[in-house]
C-alpha cells in the first residue's frame, strides 16, 4: 500500500487515542460462522443493533439456516421490511448459504477451523454473495482467527484519519490493518473503531455519502447458465459384437443386391428418344397424314368419271 510507513505511524497513535477516549468497550462475542455470515451481510452499512434486530426477525420465521437457505429472497425482503437494500441482502444471504451447502452438504463452516490462513481465505473468496467485510468478520468473530473487518462507516473513518491509503481497496485496507494490529488486539481495535466510526460517520453512511460495500452480483448471462446445467447421464448399453458383425454383413449383401438391381434396370429400360428427333417425327407424321388425305380426295374425284363415260357409250350404242 502506498505510504504504508506513514499510515502505520498514524495508526499506532490513533489506536492509543481511541483507548484513551472510549476506554473499555463491550467486545462483540464470538458465535458460529454461519451466523456471522448472515450478520455480516446485514451489518455492512447499518449499526450492529439494527442488524441484530433484522437477524432476529429472520430467525423467528424459519426453523434453521437450512430453511433460510431455500427461502426466496423476495420473501426475506418482505420479512426485513423497511431495511436498507433488503432485496439485495436477501439474495446475498441465499446465494452464500447455498454455496456453503453445495460444498459441505450442510450449512456449516467447521471445515475452516483446520485450514491454514491461505486456504481459509481462498475458501471464503469462493462463496457467492460475500464481500471483504463479511469474509473478515467470519474469520474474526465466527472462527476466532486474526482479522480486522471494516464496514462502511469504519472504512470511511479509517481513510479520513489517514490510517490507510485513501485510494486503496477494502481488501487492501483490511490486510494492512491486520499486519499492523496483533491477533490479541484485533478484537479490541475492532470494537473501538466500530463505536467511533458510527458516532462520527453514521449520518454520512445513512445519507449514502460514503463508498458502498456490496457483493459481486450474480452472473445471469445465457452462457453462464448453460454451464451450470449438468448434462443428463447417458445410459450404458451392452453391445453384442456377433450381432453387429451379422448386421454389417447383411447390410453389405443388401447393398450389393441393390446396386446389381439398379444396373439391370438401366440395361432393360428403353432409351427415351431425344427431344428434337421426336419433334421432327411428329412433323413428318402430320405431313404424311395431310398428303394421304389429299390423295384420297383426288382418287374419289377421278373415280366418278368412268361411270359418266360408260353412260355415254351406252347412249351411243342405242342410237346406232
Amino acid at each position: 500500500m502506498r505510504g504504508a510507513t506513514e499510515c502505520a505511524r498514524r495508526l499506532k497513535k490513533y489506536f492509543g487515542a481511541l483507548r484513551a477516549k472510549l476506554g473499555k468497550v463491550n467486545k462483540p462475542t464470538n458465535t458460529d460462522a454461519p451466523t456471522q455470515l448472515i450478520f455480516g451481510i446485514l451489518s455492512r452499512d447499518v449499526p450492529e443493533s439494527k442488524a441484530r434486530e433484522a437477524l432476529d426477525k429472520l430467525r423467528g420465521t424459519v426453523v434453521d439456516f437450512n430453511e433460510l437457505r431455500v427461502t426466496p429472497p423476495i420473501e426475506l425482503a418482505e420479512i426485513l421490511g423497511d431495511y436498507p437494500d433488503a432485496r439485495m441482502k436477501g439474495e446475498d444471504i441465499v446465494r452464500a448459504l447455498n454455496k456453503v451447502f453445495a460444498r459441505e452438504h450442510a450449512v456449516t463452516l467447521d471445515a475452516l477451523l483446520d485450514m491454514s490462513k491461505k486456504d481459509m481465505t481462498a475458501y471464503l473468496n469462493e462463496i457467492d454473495g460475500l464481500e471483504g467485510y463479511t469474509r473478515a468478520r467470519i474469520r474474526l468473530l465466527g472462527l476466532g482467527k486474526h482479522a480486522v473487518p471494516l464496514d462502511e462507516a469504519m472504512w470511511a473513518l479509517a481513510r479520513r484519519e489517514k490510517i490507510v491509503d485513501s485510494k486503496c481497496s477494502l481488501d487492501d485496507a483490511q490486510a494492512f490493518l491486520e499486519r499492523q494490529i496483533t491477533e490479541e488486539e484485533a478484537l479490541e481495535f475492532f470494537a473501538l473503531l466500530h463505536e467511533e466510526a458510527w458516532a462520527e460517520m453514521g449520518d454520512a453512511v445513512r445519507a449514502g455519502e460514503c463508498e458502498r460495500i456490496t457483493s459481486i452480483p450474480p452472473d445471469r448471462t445465457t452462457s453462464h447458465m448453460l454451464q451450470d446445467v449438468a448434462p443428463a447421464p447417458v445410459p450404458s448399453v451392452e453391445v453384442d459384437e456377433s450381432a453387429d458383425a451379422e448386421t454389417a454383413e447383411t447390410s453389405k449383401k443388401r447393398g450389393r443386391r441393390s446396386v446389381r438391381q439398379e444396373r439391370d434396370a438401366k440395361k432393360t429400360a428403353p432409351a427415351a428418344p431425344p427431344d428434337k428427333p421426336a419433334a421432327k417425327s411428329a412433323r413428318k407424321t402430320s405431313t404424311s397424314k395431310t398428303r394421304a388425305a389429299g390423295s384420297r380426295t383426288k382418287t374419289t374425284k377421278r373415280s366418278t368419271k368412268p361411270p359418266r363415260a360408260t353412260a355415254r357409250k351406252t347412249k351411243r350404242t342405242k342410237k346406232g
